[in-house]
């Protein structure tokens, strides 16, 4: 029996150990990749994405702005994904000529991406593998195809979808029928006043918080209502608003963009909210409790035996 039990537990051991080689893989080496290009992000200043539009970017106080074909705060995760595409795998290089450019389609890119000083364009498609044709310089490069949607991107698709800076404050918002500003002790002055169950600070979260679900160009004067918004840092911000249902859009005139926001945000960025109360749990009356005491009393003083003894001798008298 002992010997039994000693070779079972040797064989799971045996069984571990295997298991640990078959997931760590001792001795194995991570294949070795070459990127197009290294690239510090940290250290670029300037990006052009040319495809059918000629996107540019600017990294200003830390954060990239789109400065073409127009001026908006950009989306930071995706001009780093953007540039990131430089980092691909080149799993293959050889030098190329101008005379053989059309052979790989790059005498007219399919897109050209500028990091500072350095040029990547990129061509057709390797028929076979699916790589794409880079060429950096006098070499052709041949990479993975899973990032060519960032390269084809229109300009609104990079723009920073956020209707307000990150982290403002907010100093004064005017919204249709309602001023809120800030005062010098802290305390928000509401004209008209809020009702007593409406709070202020829901209609803030709403605006710090809003995201839009898509953005679009606006060529058109806009006349309709409009919110204002001052921050304590930088001009104040003002929306029109172009549609309230079903879905809410705003419109930046300063920006020539349209923010389009989904129908369920209308009331909490256009309006003062009841703030969610609890449902109150009912509390029992005097009435009740001295019932249910008695109740209780009842259920907890049951006839003794002495008493069934004596009701039976009193019966039997």
């Amino acid at each position: 029996m002992k010997s039994r039990l000693l070779l079972n537990l040797a064989l799971l051991v045996l069984i571990a150990i295997l298991g640990a080689v078959a997931f760590f893989e001792p001795g194995k080496k991570e294949p070795e990749t070459t990127p197009l290009v290294p690239v510090d992000e940290n250290a670029l200043a300037a990006v052009t994405l040319q495809n059918k539009d000629t996107i540019k970017f600017e990294k200003q106080n830390g954060h990239w702005r789109l400065t073409a074909p127009f001026n908006a705060p950009a989306n930071d995760i995706r001009v780093r994904q953007l540039i990131g595409i430089a980092e691909a795998n080149s799993e293959a290089q050889y030098p190329i000529s101008s005379e053989d450019l059309a052979k790989f389609d790059l005498d007219k890119p399919k897109a050209t991406l500028i990091l500072d000083t350095t040029t990547l364009k990129f061509g057709g498609s390797d028929p076979i593998n699916m790589r794409r044709y880079v060429q950096i310089g006098d070499t052709l490069h041949l990479v993975g195809d899973d990032f060519f949607h960032h390269l084809t991107a229109s300009a609104t698709d990079y723009v920073d979808k956020k209707l307000l800076p990150e982290d403002a404050k907010i100093n004064e918002i005017i919204i249709p029928g309602l001023k809120a500003t800030l005062g010098q002790d802290g305390k928000w002055i509401l004209e008209p006043p809020a009702g007593p169950d409406q709070s202020i600070s829901d209609l803030l979260n709403a605006w710090n918080t809003a995201r839009a679900i898509d953005v679009k160009r606006v060529e058109q004067p806009i006349q309709a209502d409009i919110v204002r918004i001052t921050l304590a840092e930088g001009s104040p911000i003002e929306f029109h608003i172009l549609q309230r249902e079903p879905d809410l859009v705003l419109v930046r005139e300063d920006l020539g963009l349209q923010y389009e926001v989904t129908g369920n945000a209308t009331k909490r960025l256009l309006s003062l909210q009841k703030p969610d109360v609890m449902p109150e749990q009912p509390t029992p009356s005097p009435t009740e409790e001295e019932d249910g005491e008695e109740s209780e009393e009842d259920e907890e003083a049951p006839p003794d035996a002495e008493e069934l003894e004596e009701t039976g001798e009193e019966a039997a008298d």
